[in-house]
This record gives C-alpha cells, structure tokens and sequence, in this order.
C-alpha cells in the first residue's frame, strides 16, 4: 500500500479524546515536556522553603528561561517571586494545546506573553497541602496564550487561554465508556465544561471554560504513560481556568463552536443519500450500520469508510474542518487543477495513480461559511486480504462524486 494512501487510512481512522487532542500524542508530549526540564523540587523539613529552578529554553523560543524561583509552602496555595520575564513563543511543533503553535509571533503578541506571565506569577494557585509548583511561562501559540508547570510528582499542567472570539459554550462528548464529561454554569455566569479521560496510558483531565470576561481558557491536568492519580481535582481546574491573571487583553478573530455529537449527526443526515446508486457502506463491525457516519477529529468532522459495489471494495473519506482563510491551490502539482464550483467558488482535484495501480482522488474546496471541505476516494481498502495491492480497478467514486458531494448545501461547519 502507498505511503499515501496508508496515511490516508491512518489519519481517517484513528479516535482520539473528546478534548480534540490525540490521547496518545499528549502523554507523550507530557513525558517530553518533563524531560526537557532541567527544574528540581525539593522538600526539606517543615518551615523550609523548597526551591524550584527551571529551564524553558527547550520547550520555548528564543526567550531565555525565567530565574530560580521561591515557591511557597503554604498547605493550599503557592505564589511565585519570578521577575518579569520577555514574551516568549512556543515552537511550532510542540503538541497539547487546541491549536498547533505556529512558531512564530508579532510584537504585540510577545508584549501580551510578557504581560500575562507576569500576572500569572501573582495568582495562588490552589495545590493540595504538600503540593508544590513550577513558574508558568505564558507563550505566544497563535493569537492565543499557552504554557505548561510541573507539580510534584510526575504530574503537569498545561495552561491556554485566548480571546473567546464568540464561540459558544462546548458540548459533552463521549467516545469510550470510561470518558467522564459535564458541564456546569458558574456563578458570574461562565460556563464550565469537565471532561476526564481514563486513557490505556494515563489519566488526562480538562477544565474547559467560556468566560464571561470575553476570555475562554483550557487547563489540562496530564502525566506520563502509567500516571494515573490526579493532584488537581474539578474544582481547582476550575479555579486556575477562572483565574483573572488569564483574562486575555486582545480582540482576536472570531472563534467558530467546537465541534459536537450533535452537528455530527447532523451531517450524517447529510451524507445519508449521498452515494451513487449501486455502492454499500462496509460495516467495520457486525454492530455498525451501513452509512458513513462522522466522528470528531483533530478538532473536525471526518467520515470514513469502505464502499463496495460488484468492481470491489474502497475506501473514502470525507472531512469537514473549522473556517479559516484561504482558497484552495494547486500550487505548483501537476497532477492537480482548479474547477469552477456552483457560485463561482473553485475546488482542487488532484489524481494520483502509482506504479502499483493505487489510485486516490482527491477534492478540496471552502465552503461558503469558510469551512474547508475534503472529499477523499482509493481504490484501496482499509482492511482485507489484498495487503499492498489494489481491492478495486478505480475509485468507487468518480470525479463527478467528489464535486457533487462537495456541494452538498448543508455540509458544512
């Protein structure tokens, strides 16, 4: 099987949490924040301050690392003496916030890092007695502010706050039996959302919160593979995500609702009558029904499934993804080009065909709400016998499948 369309398969297939965030990526991502530390916290006896010195140059770019700290001992909450501390921004690559860091930042997101840092260091976080803390560094993702602080033990805390931009209060969403979801008001009106994920390697726990002071900030209680037992229970995410030092002072752009089970099936309905006549949807399992049904996705709405007609059985793959900017691009592919839509909106087709007889089709078009919509077709499938070889002589659906699918009037965000 291609390379291609193995991705394809991978990415189309895989679940994730209902945070938005692969489960698996963000251990990992946890076990790497902590070795990339170079802090240690001590204990000593009673009365005897512990001393907390941690190095962020790994984990964020170009700003040096704050100074040693003094942290309290205090049986319910910890402050920080840190000095004032430059903007910093988080490299593109590091993982665990709602959004990939982008790498880079303006003058003005720098001097709001720099800001919220230092208004941080001021907040009480609220730790359990013997509990202690690591400074946290508020760094620029992308129009957005995040970081992370270490707790005693083999725990970490990741912290992202961004203008609310709008968007609605989230949904609950389950995917395995084990998730733990719920969502309550608070008392200035806020609305908060937990969620707790007993994952086959540690245990992830989210405060969700839409402010009412414009802001929406995510506090995320993480360890690495085998960490189980959380230092910070609903309450005191809840405290940290209300925090008034994280009330981010940007406009922002406007922030669309997080994907929900809800809008999922309503695009189900969507998709319901959409094949060509003559093509089945494969059940993955005896239990499934027979119709392409999303499921949330690195934060969007992806479909995935085998269809089947008497030529054999292919995959396809249709995914909606949160409004941004842009239009779609050939660049400089030949395999590819633009098609005129209805409306006068344009769309990439691109077929590629290997030297092993895979062929993949593939649509990409924004939607009118500014959505981005992809419609993927192999003549490989996912599962079965056939190893690297080809299940069917062309895509079960044709170029005209892909388009009329595309223009679907409510597929979309």
């Amino acid at each position: 099987m291609s390379d291609e369309v193995r991705e394809m398969i991978r990415s189309a297939l895989a679940d994730e949490p209902a945070s938005g965030l692969e489960f698996e990526r963000v251990v990992q991502d946890g076990r790497k924040r902590r070795a990339r530390r170079l802090g240690v916290l001590t204990t000593a006896a009673v009365g005897v301050v512990a001393v907390a010195a941690v190095a962020v140059s790994g984990t964020f770019a170009p700003s040096p690392g704050p100074p040693a700290a003094v942290l309290s001992t205090s049986p319910t909450s910890v402050t920080s003496s840190v000095a004032p501390a430059p903007g910093c921004t988080a490299p593109a690559m590091v993982g665990g916030y709602p959004e990939q860091p982008r790498g880079s930042a303006t003058p003005e997101e720098l001097a709001e890092s720099a800001r919220l840092t230092e208004a941080f260091a001021g907040f009480a976080l609220p730790l359990p007695a013997g509990v202690e803390a690591t400074p946290l560094r508020l760094c620029v993702i992308d129009a957005s502010w995040g970081g992370d602080f270490r707790l005693t033990g083999d725990r970490s805390v990741i912290v992202y706050t961004r203008p609310l931009g709008g968007q609605p209060p989230g949904e609950c969403l389950r995917f395995i039996p084990e998730s733990q979801c719920s969502i309550k008001a608070l008392p200035d009106g806020s609305t908060a959302r937990i969620t707790v994920e007993q994952g086959a390697g540690a245990t992830l726990a989210f405060a969700d919160v839409w402010r009412t002071d414009g802001t929406y900030v995510r506090v995320m209680e993480t360890g690495g593979t085998g960490s189980r037992n959380r230092v910070l229970d609903d309450d005191r995410l809840v405290a940290i995500a209300t925090a008034p030092q994280l009330k981010v002072q940007w406009v922002g752009r406007q922030v669309p609702a997080d994907p929900s089970a809800r809008r999922a099936a309503e695009l189900d309905q969507v998709l319901a009558s959409a094949l060509p006549p003559g093509l089945t949807v494969e059940r993955a399992l005896p239990s499934d029904e027979a119709v392409l049904r999303f499921r949330i996705r690195q934060g969007g709405y992806r479909a995935a499934a085998n269809l089947a007609d008497a030529q054999g059985r292919g995959l396809t793959v249709v995914t909606v993804d949160v409004p941004r900017d842009g239009e779609p691009t050939c660049r400089d592919r030949l395999t590819c080009r633009l098609v005129e839509l209805a409306g006068g909106r344009k769309a990439s087709v691109e077929t590629t065909t290997k030297e092993d007889g895979v062929i993949t089709s593939r649509l990409y078009r924004r939607a009118a709400d500014g959505s981005w919509l992809t419609v993927e077709t192999s003549n490989v499938a996912d599962i079965g016998p056939a190893g690297n070889r080809p299940t069917r002589p062309t895509p079960p659906l044709s170029e005209a499948d892909l388009i009329r699918i595309a223009e679907l009037p409510g597929l979309h965000w």
